[in-house]
């Protein structure tokens, strides 16, 4: 049956509340709001710390100066309605429970200590409604040692091996920012989408569990299982003049960077060196195969190296791809966000904010054929929907400033 592609998303209809705080956790809620889900954050009458704190030593953010607010803080809970709750109060744990009874998806990254003593463990949430579905982020897993410690996202990328790869013989450094949590998020969102198919399967609810450091291995997977059947520990002291000469970037007259990658680099040698415009380096004994190649490494980039530099990146993108050879320009962050294909495919949208006026930013990445995914609603201002969500509860404006006096909500 089609549906109209503009009103109608993927998890219309589904509603999840969330009691967490930082990426990881509210970073998978977010993405399944981007796909129509009805989320709404619990927060601390004080609010949760990613608004005060997203930013790490000289690791700035930028954005405007917003009260309780960081561009860190809008990643994670874009497209959220947000509400300040005590939930240490009979009152709070009521309204919670409320809550629950109405969800199809509790979401939660605190320690499991924390979460009994606010009585939002998976059994006391289970006891609230058996079908729920229950969203468990943690640092390293539910067992072992390390199950009750705390974790973010460098801790991640170094227990798991990420950390290492980048470069044995050099100061390690973060590869990228934000980049374990997010993937953390990605696997709980996959998780609980799971979850709920079997839910609408076979009508059971479960405690879905999903943390920093197995993601991490999920995501080095190839380099794990290539280490496992070496028996070795694998080189990973990556340099752009170790690699093949046809899988590594090079730098452009204009100083720019391109990157190629042609499989297998036999076929794709001779092409390489007519669109070089040297074809005599196929004559050439040190670079005639692909063993004797690896033999002359840098003989054979010093060559190439200068010849790169002699025109613009741009040029040199048209004649690889004139030979059907497969190079990319190396973008910085900012062509990103002005990228033709990214915008074609909507994975780079326009968007008009708030308090940050017009943005772009990044889109929904999958296409589905008969509904629409990726919105951008901004992050909720501190308690911004709490009388909203309350009035849908059925409590009238007097219970509700009862509530405030109280102490219960904000």
């Amino acid at each position: 049956m089609n549906r109209d592609k503009a009103g109608r998303r993927p998890l219309d209809g589904i509603r999840i509340v969330e009691v967490g705080v930082w990426h990881a956790g509210p970073g998978a809620a977010a993405i399944l709001a981007d796909l129509g889900a009805e989320v709404i954050k619990v927060e601390t009458l004080e609010g949760e710390p990613e608004r005060y704190h997203g930013n790490f030593g000289t690791f700035d953010n930028g954005g405007p100066d917003l009260d309780n607010w960081t561009a860190l803080y809008e990643l994670s809970n874009r497209n959220k309605r947000g509400m300040c709750l005590d939930i240490t109060t009979v009152e709070g744990r009521q309204i919670l429970a409320e809550l629950v009874r109405e969800a199809d998806v509790f979401s939660s990254n605190l320690r499991e200590p924390s979460k009994r003593k606010l009585g939002i463990d998976y059994a006391t949430i289970r006891a609230i409604d058996e079908r729920v579905v229950y969203l468990n982020v943690s640092g390293f897993g539910p067992n072992g040692p390390m199950a009750g410690s705390g974790g973010f996202d460098p801790l991640g990328q170094a227990v798991s091996g990420m950390l290492y790869l980048s470069g044995k013989d050099q100061e390690p450094r973060l590869p990228q920012r934000i980049i374990l949590d997010q993937l953390t998020a990605i696997s709980a969102a996959f998780a609980t989408t799971t979850a709920l198919l079997c839910r609408e399967r076979d009508g059971v609810g479960q405690e879905v569990h999903v943390s920093l450091y197995g993601s991490a291995i999920w995501l080095t997977h190839m380099n794990l299982l290539s280490a496992s059947i070496a028996g070795f520990e694998l080189d990973n002291n990556w340099e752009r003049t170790t690699q093949p000469p046809l899988r590594t970037t090079y730098e452009c007259a204009d100083g720019e960077w391109l990157m190629g990658t042609n499989h297998p680099e036999t076929r794709f040698w001779t092409q390489f060196c007519e669109a070089l415009g040297r074809p005599d380096l196929l004559e050439v004994p040190e670079f005639a195969t692909r063993e004797t190649r690896i033999e002359n490494l840098s003989a054979l980039f010093e060559v190439l190296d200068a010849e790169l530099r002699t025109k613009p990146r741009d040029e040199w993108l048209a004649v690889f791809a004139a030979h059907g050879l497969l190079f990319t320009p190396v973008n910085h962050t900012l062509d990103v966000l002005d990228e033709e294909q990214a915008l074609a495919n909507g994975y780079i949208v326009d968007t008009e904010h708030r308090d940050l006026g017009s943005l772009r930013v990044p889109g929904f990445p999958i296409h589905f054929g008969e509904y629409a995914a990726g919105r951008y609603d901004p992050a909720p201002r501190l308690g911004e929907h709490t009388d909203e969500i309350l009035e849908g509860l059925g409590r009238d404006a007097a219970e509700i400033a009862t509530l405030r006096s109280a102490g219960v909500i904000r």
